[in-house]
Formats: structure tokens, sequence, C-alpha cells
């Protein structure tokens, strides 16, 4: 008998179908919802406005925002564009996209020769130091690189490449980790 129901039941439309019409408004209002709020978070973050989609994710659940969305504020942050803080920072970005439904992914730039020093040409055309062990790691979606020099609005690839800088070069890989 039990599995006929579940025949019928099966066959009479979506699994939603069978609940009282309460718990499927539900269901549908919880999934929406989520999605609208990925959404929205997705478009502050576009805009590189992290204090907004903070806001936004807060005033629209009610509750405080995770811990992935506030870390990016410190990853961003001027204190993160120091030597040796590339790695934290690649995998805070990468969390966040990556609980936002994107398909972020680890590029790994390595000083060519025996160098040890890379640097990266900020806007103001000073050089901050990125590494001094010849490895540097960000994140790439896309098109677009993101660690602590580019900012939330991340930075074409071209555009990111043409401001690393070691005496010999710079190679770069993807890479699965860190």
């Amino acid at each position: 008998m039990f599995g006929l129901l579940l025949v019928m039941g099966a066959a009479s439309g979506p699994a939603w179908a069978a609940l009282p019409p309460s718990a499927a408004t539900l269901i549908q209002a919880s999934v929406l919802s989520a999605d609208s709020i990925r959404v929205k978070v997705l478009a502050y973050l576009a805009r590189g406005d992290i204090v907004g989609a903070i806001a936004m994710y807060e005033a629209h659940t009610g509750q405080a925002a995770p811990a992935w969305l506030m870390d990016l504020q410190v990853a961003y942050g001027v204190a993160s564009q120091a030597a040796g803080k590339c790695q934290q920072v690649a995998r805070i970005i990468h969390t966040a996209f990556s609980k936002l439904g994107q398909a972020p992914q680890y590029i790994a730039f390595k000083a060519r020769g025996d160098e040890e020093f890379m640097v990266f040409e900020l806007a103001s055309g000073k050089n901050a130091p990125v590494t001094r062990n010849s490895y540097h790691v960000a994140v790439r979606l896309g098109d677009l690189v993101y660690d602590a020099y580019t900012g939330p609005l991340g930075m074409n690839f071209s555009d990111y490449l043409s401001r690393l800088h070691a005496r010999q070069g710079v190679a770069w890989e993807m890479v699965t980790k860190p």
C-alpha cells in the first residue's frame, strides 16, 4: 500500500505538491529567499561594497552575517597587503566565492630563476612586496584575479600579470591548494 502511495505521489507532480499548502509555500519562500540573498550579495561584491553586502545580508535575514562574509573585510584590508599573507587571504576569498555558488580557482605565481622577491605595482605607482620566498597565490574567477592588492573589485588577469614583477619574470599555474 505504501509503495502504491509513493508511486502515485511521485507521478502526481513535484514532491512538495503533497505537502500542505503552507509547508510548500514556506519551502519555496526559503529557497527563493536564499537565492535572492545570494544574488544580492554577489551584486554588492561586484561593486566592491563589502560593508553594503554585510548590511543587506543582516537586514534581509535578521541574522549576523556569516564569518566568511565578515572575513572579506579583513582579506581586502591594507593590513593584508604584506608579504606572506597571500595564502590566508586567498583561502578567505576562495571560501566566500564558493559559498556564493561560484567556481573560484587558486592561481600560484612563482618568481623565475633563483629570485625570491616579487612586488606588485599599486595604482599609486609604488611597489608593494608580495613575497620573500618566490611564491604568491591569488584567486581567479573567470578573467578576474582577486587578492589583497586588487581589492574586492578584482583585476583583469592580463592587467594583474603586468603589475606583478620579479627581476627574471613571473610564471603562473592553476593549483588546487594555496
